[in-house]
Order: C-alpha cells, then sequence, then structure tokens
C-alpha cells in the first residue's frame, strides 16, 4: 500500500514538473514569431510588421514599417509624409514571469528607407515644396515592449519607440506608441 502511494504521489510529482516546464516553453530560443502592431504617433497612426526568434536572452526582429506624419506649413495647410522603412534589431527581457506570460523587453537597431512628402497629393496646387518628394532616410530606433500571451502561441502587444532619421528633410527625431498581436510559429 505504502509503495502504491509513494507511486502515485511521485507520479503527481512528475505531471507537475512537466506542465511547469511546458508553461515555461512558451518563447524558447530559437522559436519564430510573427508580430503586427498599429502605431500612433500623435498626429496619426501608422503600422509595422515583423519576424521575430527568441534567443536565451530576448529576441531579434526584421521587418517593415510604414508612419504617416503629419507637419504645419507657415501658409496654415498640412503636409502629409510617409516613412516606408525596413528595421531589424535586438531587443533584450528585461523581466517577466516564470512562465514567460508576461514580458518586458528594451532594446533597438537600425532603419533605412524613403521618405514620401505629400504622397497622396492632397496639398492645394499653389503651393509648391522646395525639397524632392523622395528622400532616403536611415537611422536607428529605441524600443520598448511589454508582450502578454493570452493563449499558448498568441501574445497582445504594448510597443514604444523613438526614431532617429537622417536624411529628412522634416523630422529627425519621433515616437510612436502602438498596440499589437504576436503569434508564436
Amino acid at each position: 500500500m505504502r509503495t502504491k502511494t509513494a507511486h502515485i504521489a511521485l507520479s503527481v510529482l512528475a505531471s507537475l514538473l512537466v506542465i511547469q516546464t511546458a508553461s515555461a516553453q512558451r518563447t524558447q530560443s530559437g522559436q519564430s514569431s510573427l508580430q503586427v502592431s498599429s502605431l500612433y504617433n500623435g498626429l496619426s497612426a501608422g503600422a509595422e510588421a515583423f519576424y521575430e526568434q527568441y534567443t536565451l536572452s530576448g529576441y531579434w526582429q526584421a521587418g517593415v514599417s510604414g508612419n504617416l506624419y503629419k507637419a504645419l506649413l507657415s501658409t496654415g495647410d498640412t503636409l502629409d509624409y510617409l516613412h516606408a522603412l525596413a528595421q531589424g534589431g535586438y531587443l533584450f527581457r528585461l523581466a517577466g514571469t516564470r512562465s514567460r506570460s508576461l514580458s518586458l523587453y528594451a532594446g533597438g537597431g537600425i532603419l533605412a528607407g524613403v521618405e514620401m512628402l505629400d504622397p497622396l497629393s492632397t496639398l492645394p496646387s499653389h503651393i509648391a515644396l522646395s525639397q524632392a518628394q523622395n528622400a532616403f532616410i536611415y537611422g536607428m530606433y529605441a524600443q520598448g515592449a511589454l508582450e502578454w500571451f493570452v493563449a499558448r502561441k498568441v501574445a497582445l502587444l504594448l510597443r514604444a519607440s523613438a526614431p532617429v532619421t537622417f536624411g529628412s528633410g522634416i523630422r529627425a527625431l519621433g515616437g510612436n506608441i502602438g498596440l499589437g498581436v504576436k503569434i508564436n510559429l
């Protein structure tokens, strides 16, 4: 009878260890994910999509983003301009739960792309831009992300980034906040 009780106790203990290990594997090293976020920069919106892969201490990302900005002209009109970018970087895991169902990340990366002035041609025809409508831009970004897994492979994201762009005729420093979804593959 005692051996049967001991076997049951060991079986329960082993199953608890397996369950704990399974929940800790939510973001294991080498695991890939896809992330899509909508962004807000104070005046208008944008979007980004990344392919990401976890490492032991965080994850690297590579993807694209499109951010629509607005600038007020001296005539009182508003100039819309779009940053279409390719981005890549690394975010370090700063804190989180043991099961990694909730994690906080911070890091940064590099970006390159094009700045398009008045992409939808909304400015009145009597206003002439003194610079080229398309310009090559490049730079870097700092980023923070809060990741909350609401299901085994699906996470909700809260993101904040501060891109610094060179080559822009309008804006060098920006800021975005965003909400997104991440799906582990």
